[in-house]
Formats: C-alpha cells, sequence, structure tokens
C-alpha cells in the first residue's frame, strides 16, 4: 500500500518508489498523528512557504487550536542535503531542535496559553529566511 499526501503548492510527497522532479519520498513514521498537524521541511520551507509566499506579512504555516487542547505535531525533513530545525514559541522552545534529512520529529504539548506564538526553524540553512514565519494561534 503506498501512503502520499499532496503539498500546499502542488508538489506531491509519496512514500512510493515513485520518483519526478514534483515527488518526494517521506522517511518512515512521517504520518500526520490523528487530530494533530504535518510539517514537513523541505528546501522550500515549510509546507511549501516559499511557494505559499510566506514573510512578515504572511503568516505560513498556520495551526489554529483551542486554549487546553493537546496540539500533537509531525515534522519530516524531506530535504535531501540540510539539516532543518522546529521551535514553537512559549511551548516548544526550551532547546534547539535539528531534524536531519530523512528524519522525523514528534512533538506533543497542551496549548495552556492564548495567543499567537511563532513557529520557526533555529538552524540556519539555504531556505532558512522562509521558515520563520510560521504562525501557532491558540484561541481561547
Amino acid at each position: 500500500m503506498t501512503s502520499s499526501a499532496v503539498l500546499l503548492g502542488g508538489i506531491r510527497a509519496s512514500q512510493s518508489a515513485a520518483s519526478s522532479s514534483q515527488t518526494v519520498v517521506l522517511p518512515p513514521g512521517c504520518v500526520k498523528p490523528a487530530n494533530g498537524y504535518l510539517i514537513i521541511a523541505s528546501i522550500y520551507g515549510y509546507n511549501n512557504s516559499v511557494l505559499e509566499g510566506a514573510g512578515p506579512s504572511k503568516a505560513w504555516p498556520v495551526i489554529n487550536v483551542t486554549e487546553g487542547q493537546t496540539v500533537e505535531i509531525t515534522v519530516c525533513n524531506v530535504d535531501k542535503t540540510q539539516s532543518h530545525g522546529f521551535q514553537v514559541d512559549n511551548y516548544f522552545d526550551s532547546k534547539v531542535e535539528s531534524i536531519a534529512p530523512g528524519q522525523v520529529l514528534s512533538v506533543s504539548f497542551i496549548a495552556t496559553k492564548a495567543g499567537t506564538f511563532a513557529i520557526y526553524c533555529a538552524i540556519f540553512c539555504s531556505i532558512h529566511l522562509f521558515m520563520e514565519y510560521g504562525q501557532l494561534r491558540v484561541q481561547s
């Protein structure tokens, strides 16, 4: 059985051996958690943030949750050559997280404080600038 997902911006991610310039292989364990969120780190940023126009005036990706909710995020690095980081202000930022090429990071926390919190990469890479504009929005 082949598991695949179409990422925003038209890039297809697939666990199959199919190859094309628009296909990336998902690492083992790269699965959206039930009631959770999947973030793909690649040469296009988080969930294709470059193609989505992420920047100071446009947050991308955006995760919307309610206060008290358990937030589960799986972050997969499909970049073939660079490590990428993953942090969430106030919730997941006590140490710098590094995700090597082909690796998966699972994050879980309870959204205990309402507000808007940055999702960002703390590791410099060629796409770093476009990995600085994600947001976790916690509604009370």
